[in-house]
């Protein structure tokens, strides 16, 4: 997993779309740094949200390196779709 995730990376790991992450980010409820092309968002940031949706939903614990392994699985998967589009 990189250091930080866009917008895009983050809304297909929490299942959201990437306006509703900026609009998030926006609004102070999720860390973000703007740059010219738009946002990131740090891996501590996308490690806690991360967690509060899949230990949610999964209803157990997962450690931060199962965590990133997931994250990095649901990523390449959806580029891999765009990139078949």
């Amino acid at each position: 997993m990189e250091a930080s995730l866009s917008t895009q990376h983050l809304a297909w790991v929490l299942g959201r779309s990437a306006n509703s992450i900026r609009d998030d980010i926006k609004n102070g409820d999720i860390e973000g740094t703007r740059i010219p092309s738009g946002f990131r968002i740090p891996k501590p940031e996308v490690l806690r949200l991360a967690r509060e949706r899949i230990e949610g939903e999964a209803g157990r614990k997962l450690s931060d390196r199962q965590l990133e392994r997931l994250i990095d699985e649901v990523i390449a998967t959806n580029e891999g779709v765009v990139d078949a589009s």
